[in-house]
This record gives structure tokens, sequence and C-alpha cells, in this order.
């Protein structure tokens, strides 16, 4: 079973090698893009246009990398065509080392449409708010369904301006509140403090800013920021232990 598992792992590796050594051969005849677009865990989403580089995908990514303040996981997009063809690679890197560790040519329909979009971008067709608007990561998880690097990527924390304008979770904790309890009434800030910690995290989020902070209490005042921004209502603190919800 042992020869037989290196035997296995040796094959993986050499199947690994040689297939990242025909990846940069089949793409050596290709037409890169002058855009990358990098989705990075802290950082967010950074466009960088009227990219010239070595004309090599890696090399490029990781030249790059190297000159960005990134420190945290992420990945990045660049349209390629071959021929008529629109394509995408997708690279992801790790922290620190300004390395890519993993890579994809995507080439379905989808992928297709995101390639042209970028394409257009570059040749400044339309703008960089528009470009914007469209390649989001929440736009890139729901189209390339075929990429398993954009499908594991995961925020490290959930972004402020998600968080705040299209959180599910605080439409659900407020739906809640609302089902149990009319406007006005008085609440033990206990009870209030269950309802937050039973939430689940996304799955393309680590942490939760409802539950970065093990305290009860700074949770609910982050819930009520939350409500207050979204207008859907606010939370009256009584003293330490009750609270009057407010609906708006």
């Amino acid at each position: 079973m042992l020869i037989f598992f290196h035997a296995k792992l040796n094959r993986m590796l050499l199947h690994s090698l040689l297939g990242s050594k025909l990846l940069q051969e089949k793409l050596e005849n290709l037409k890169l893009g002058s855009i990358i677009v990098l989705f990075d865990r802290d950082l967010g989403t950074l466009f960088f246009r009227d990219f010239r580089g070595y004309g090599n995908l890696l090399d490029d990514a990781e030249w790059l990398l190297e000159r960005t303040p990134q420190r945290s996981w992420g990945f990045m997009i660049r349209p390629i065509t071959d021929g008529k063809r629109y394509i995408l690679w997708v690279g992801e890197y790790s922290p620190h080392i300004n390395q890519i560790v993993r890579e994809e040519i995507i080439s379905d329909r989808r992928a297709s449409v995101i390639s042209r979009i970028l394409f257009s971008y570059a040749d400044r067709k339309i703008s960089e708010r528009s470009v914007s608007k469209k390649i989001t990561i929440e736009n890139c998880k729901r189209i390339l369904l075929e990429s398993k690097i954009i499908r594991d990527f995961k925020y490290y924390i959930c972004p402020r301006e998600r968080f705040y304008k299209g959180c599910t979770h605080i439409k659900e904790i407020h739906r809640a509140i609302m089902e149990r309890y009319n406007p006005g009434t008085k609440i033990r800030y206990s009870a209030l403090a269950e309802m937050i910690s039973e939430i689940k995290p996304c799955n393309d989020v680590i942490i939760c800013p409802l539950l970065s902070s093990s305290n009860p209490f700074e949770r609910i005042i982050i819930l009520n920021e939350a409500l207050k921004r979204c207008r859907l209502g606010e939370i009256k603190i009584i003293d330490q232990n009750m609270m009057e919800i407010i609906s708006y």
C-alpha cells in the first residue's frame, strides 16, 4: 500500500508539473488582455488597465503582486483571446510570497462574457464605473461556476458596503424581532443577544461582523448600526438589562 501511495503521488506531481508546462505552451500564441483585475481578501477589487508586462501570464501576475501592497489571500483574472474565442485566466495567490499557487483557464460561454467586458474596458469602450459594477466577486461567484479558485475564495471579514447594504442576516433578525415583539416593546438584551448568536456566517466569509466581538452588548450595538443604515429600525437602550425596539 505504501509503495502504491508513493507511486500515485509521484504520478500526481508529474501530472501537475506537465499540466502547468502544457498550459504555458498552449498560451504562448494567445493574445493577453492589457487589463488585470485583482480580488484581494483585504484590499477588495483593484483594476489595472494598460498593463504591459512580459507577455507571460505567471511572470506578469507575480510582477504585479510584487508591486502591490497585498498581504492576504486573493486571486486575479485576465482576459485572453484564442483566435475569435474569448476566455479567462484565473490565478490564485497566497500571503506574502507574491507567487501564483493555482491557475485555471475558463473557456465556457459565461467566461467569454466576462472576457469581452474586460477587453471593452481595456479598449476604453466602457467606463471603470460600469465595469466595476459588472465585475464583482459576487457576480464572478455566480457566473464563473467552473472556477474552483473563485468558488473557494473567502473574505476574512464581510466587506463594509456589502454588510450594510445586502446582509441577509440583518433582515432575518429584524423580521424575527417583528414577529416576536410589537414596535415599542421592551425586551431583555439577553434575548436579542441570543438571536444574534444563532446566525451562521455566510459561506464566503470567515468572520461575520455581527459575530466579530465575543461581547453580546457590542454585538447588539453593531446590529443597531446596521438596522439604522438599512432604514429598518433601531434599538433604544433603556438600561443595562432592557431595550426598546423601534421599527421605521
